[in-house]
């Protein structure tokens, strides 16, 4: 479009095929003084018009009297036709290429003149993807927080903590032991350690079952 100039004052011209008038568009505009007719429609049946004229005019000026170039034209008529029909596919096919052409240059500049002025759909669906973005921002804002928060001593205490196997009480310190004739691992407190090993870190005979597997500490515990 014309800087500065509106839709309705664009400028037209009258299509010199059926007469009706059309409106300036993106892809004449380095060409509009060339352009004389509204539609591909009316492009094709311009030429064909063309053509027709033209091969009539050839025609007139190619008579004479003379029986041998009477006799010449007739025969190679059909392939003058063959030669016209074949000239007017390719004209076809070359004016069809050049339109898909400028056809995928106006869809690209529409494209880059939309991007500001997106549809709905479109527009909804940015907003959600900023969204999550958001979210996920504020999230990670929030875990830091906590972090910094524990390790200072204001954060919560409980944080991280997990219950024990046999008391369900919720520490800062397991160890990792067998304790029964089913040999399941399990993590045991302090207080239960002493219960399921006799206080020995390798366990005694009075506890046969008793296996030692590891601490576990809570590593979001609060620092002192």
């Amino acid at each position: 479009m014309p800087r500065g100039v509106k839709k309705e004052n664009l400028p037209t011209k009258t299509c010199i095929v059926c007469n009706r008038p059309f409106t300036w568009r993106k892809k004449w505009e380095k060409v509009w003084d060339e352009v004389t007719t509204c539609s591909k429609s009316c492009n094709r049946k311009r030429k064909e018009k063309n053509r027709l004229l033209n091969r009539d005019g050839d025609s007139s000026n190619s008579a004479t009297d003379d029986p041998f170039v009477a006799l010449s034209n007739s025969l190679c008529g059909s392939e003058n036709e063959e030669q016209l029909i074949m000239s007017s596919i390719c004209d076809d096919v070359q004016a069809l290429e050049v339109t898909n052409i400028a056809d995928s240059i106006i869809q690209e500049d529409e494209t880059s003149e939309k991007a500001d002025d997106l549809p709905t759909s479109e527009s909804s669906t940015t907003d959600a993807v900023t969204d999550a973005k958001l979210k996920r921002k504020a999230e990670k804002k929030r875990k830091k927080a906590e972090r910094r928060a524990q390790r200072e001593g204001k954060g919560d205490p409980t944080a991280g903590q997990k219950k024990c196997t046999l008391c369900s009480k919720s520490v800062n310190l397991f160890i990792r032991c067998t304790y029964d004739k089913s040999g399941e691992w399990g993590m045991v407190c302090g207080k239960c350690w002493n219960d399921v090993s006799g206080g020995v870190g390798d366990g005694d005979d009075a506890h046969p079952h008793y296996r030692y597997g590891g601490l576990w500490k809570n590593r979001r515990a609060q620092q002192a």
